[in-house]
């Protein structure tokens, strides 16, 4: 542990010149305090005995603080297919081109970053990288494999047990926690003590056989106070060899114990939570390394980050984000903030360039795309693409007939109260709207209960809706899942209904400075929207919300739509400088097929979004439109020939076609809008 914590100390003293100018943009500045002294090497005599050193610079200062010393330069153009056989055939080619960089290591020795935005695959993508890490790339004998909570744990074991055998994973669980928490397909990959009954380390000789070992970021620490990290393998390694053998000579390279570190929903964890594996991984000072450690994180910077008592610390920021705000990783030309859309292939023109340590998944394998629309582009550059399967399902719900998508913002005018002893605040007529929405959805037949979820950021409206939904009114609905905004973080239901209970102005700012409510808080709102598959019901005071851009953004959206129940005042929302790219996708998808030949083929996924042709009465001079979108097949083709090359080839029965398809209608539709 104490080599291990002086590894970091040596990590931030030496990133002080370093941090100065290369500060995060987050605002962050890390220097090192000047009452550190100078650390002594991490073992006496540890150096080859042939002099040879590693690079001055410690790989922990590398993956803390990165800078453009750390890339690989890339000169030429790399083969448009990847020639790579994967063990799942359905990743798509952003997730391939992730697992390619960092099984190549081409990118240099700084952390790969993979930002996956709801529903795009993070851990499948993590899952497969493992697998083939451990089978393919002959330098990885061991894999740490982390994540900031128990259930994500499970999760990763659970997708890939089918890879390894149990004497091959293990799922280190500290002692304290109970059988009963343990999910029962991840208990064959668990060791127990058959003294104590109880979770435990394995032997030492059984531990060092794992190919893979995953435990959360705090759990980690067990594998810490045990003296398992490479530098105390390391130094006890090449001591007993020093020893037995004292007259022989070293090798000149060290080949470590643990080769690879993957985190998985790292936006979740604080800083300190991942040094704990990072110094597992990290490698000891002032040797030469027959292979260079690599570091993995994927994760969502734009959902809800580390949860702290305090209202206000650095500790609210993950590493993954601090390290996305760096210029290494927000000012390469291939960043998404950078480019506002799908990042453009890359051309002789661009070369040379600092290969990426990053990859942006983009593809939402869960939500209507309009549901998707104004979160991608708040949050997302709008750079997603919805390929989610069955997503019309309430194309015939009396609540959106005559709508065009299953998006609903219902004004809701009564008043927010707070308990008599001030225990917390709730909006009773809200809750009604809530369980009314509800019961009216599984009462059509469309929905199961379980598809169902309410959520909302007060807790005192949590005890008042789960009171009230099983009232006989609204047909004792037990099994209907309603908790606060933040339980729902990293899971999906079918249809979500957000009451955001807030109707008082004035309350807002307090709400926003102790972390309440969803208004002004752009990454609750984001966890919130993106929850749902197929049907979003956003219940709210119109007049709070507009005063939020970020909400405002969403009104403008529903209104422009006609998507909006219990409202008289649209005014100010009805223009086309608000439209989002999926937004004129969408509308654009309707007119092209009205006309389509294809029109007759459209699957259920479709229905959804040729239904309610009564919605375009709202962009009336849009209805004459139809013949500036001619003969734009040939350009189509050319300009998306290399996804089509890589594979992610489409069916014309599909929402996905009809949007590839429509990436020159969406242009024009720039190019006319005002």
């Amino acid at each position: 542990m104490r080599q291990a914590l002086s590894l970091v100390q040596e990590a931030f003293r030496n990133a002080d010149g370093r941090a100065d100018h290369q500060n995060d943009k987050s605002g962050f500045r890390y220097s090192a305090s000047p009452s550190y002294s100078t650390l002594p090497s991490i073992s006496k005599g540890g150096q080859p005995a042939d002099g040879t050193l590693q690079e001055p610079r410690l790989w922990l200062q590398s993956m803390l603080f990165p800078v453009e010393e750390d890339c690989q330069v890339q000169a030429k153009l790399n083969p448009g297919q990847i020639s790579r056989s994967f063990f799942d055939d359905e990743l798509n080619w952003e997730q391939k081109k992730a697992i390619e960089s960092v099984c190549s290591h081409n990118f240099g020795n700084l952390p790969f970053l993979i930002s996956g935005p709801p529903g795009t695959g993070k851990t499948k993508t993590l899952v497969e990288l493992a697998v083939q890490l451990l089978h393919n790339v002959d330098a990885v004998v061991h894999v740490l494999f982390c994540a900031p909570s128990d259930p994500a744990a499970d999760t990763v074991v659970q997708r890939i047990s089918s890879h390894f055998k149990p004497s091959e994973l293990l799922r280190l669980n500290r002692p304290a926690r109970t059988f009963a928490e343990v999910p029962g397909a991840v208990l064959p990959f668990c060791y127990t003590s058959e003294k104590d009954n109880k979770f435990d380390l394995p032997p030492f000789k059984q531990l060092m056989s794992y190919k893979l070992v995953v435990t959360t970021c705090r759990d980690a620490a067990l594998l810490l106070y045990s003296r398992l990290t490479n530098v105390d393998l390391y130094i006890a390694e090449h001591e007993l060899h020093t020893s037995i053998h004292p007259y022989a000579t070293q090798p000149t390279q060290v080949d470590l114990h643990w080769t690879a570190l993957l985190i998985d929903e790292s936006a979740q964890a604080m800083e300190p939570e991942a040094l704990i594996p990072l110094c597992i991984v990290a490698p000891p000072m002032n040797i030469k390394l027959a292979f260079t450690p690599l570091f993995v994180m994927a994760g969502d910077e734009f959902q809800l980050g580390p949860r702290t008592s305090l209202r206000s610390s650095p500790l609210k920021t993950s590493l993954l984000a601090r390290l996305f705000a760096r210029t290494v990783y927000s000012d390469h030309p291939l960043a998404r903030c950078k480019t506002g859309i799908a990042p453009p292939p890359l051309n002789s023109a661009m070369l040379p360039i600092k290969r990426p340590a990053f990859v942006n998944l983009m593809r939402n394998y869960r939500s209507h795309p309009a549901i998707l629309a104004v979160p991608s582009a708040l949050f997302y550059g709008d750079t997603l693409e919805p390929e989610a399967k069955n997503t019309g399902r309430l194309a015939e719900c009396s609540e959106w007939r005559g709508r065009r998508w299953p998006v609903l913002f219902h004004n809701n005018l009564s008043e927010d109260d707070i308990e008599t002893d001030g225990g917390g605040w709730y909006n009773r007529g809200e809750a009604q709207v809530a369980c009314t929405y509800a019961s009216l959805l599984i009462k059509a037949g469309l929905v199961e209960r379980k598809e169902i979820c309410i959520m909302t950021p007060f807790k005192s409206q949590v005890q008042c809706l789960r009171k009230m939904i099983r009232e006989p009114k609204y047909g004792s609905l037990w099994d209907i899942d309603i908790g606060p905004t933040e339980a729902f973080q990293g899971l999906e239901r079918g249809v979500v209904i957000l009451c955001t209970t807030r109707s008082k102005q004035r309350y807002v700012e307090s709400d926003i400075r102790v972390d309440w409510g969803i208004i002004g808080l752009p990454n609750k709102m984001n966890v919130a929207l993106t929850r749902a598959k197929f049907g979003l019901v956003v219940i709210g005071n119109q007049g709070v919300l507009a005063q939020d851009l970020n909400w405002g953004a969403f009104l403008g959206f529903c209104i422009r739509n006609g998507l909006v129940a219990n409202m008289t005042d649209t005014d100010g929302y009805d223009s086309h400088t608000g439209h989002t790219r999926l937004e004129k996708v969408l509308m654009a998808t309707i007119r092209d097929m009205k006309d389509s030949p294809f029109w007759g083929n459209a699957g259920q996924d479709d229905e959804m979004w040729t239904t309610g042709m009564e919605g375009m009465k709202i962009h009336g001079d849009e209805e004459d439109e139809n013949d500036d979108y001619e003969d734009n097949d040939q350009e189509y083709e050319q300009g998306h020939e290399s996804h089509e090359s890589a594979g992610n080839t489409r069916s014309h029965g599909t929402p996905s076609y009809f949007l590839d398809r429509l990436g020159t209608l969406e242009r024009a539709w720039n190019d006319e809008s005002p």
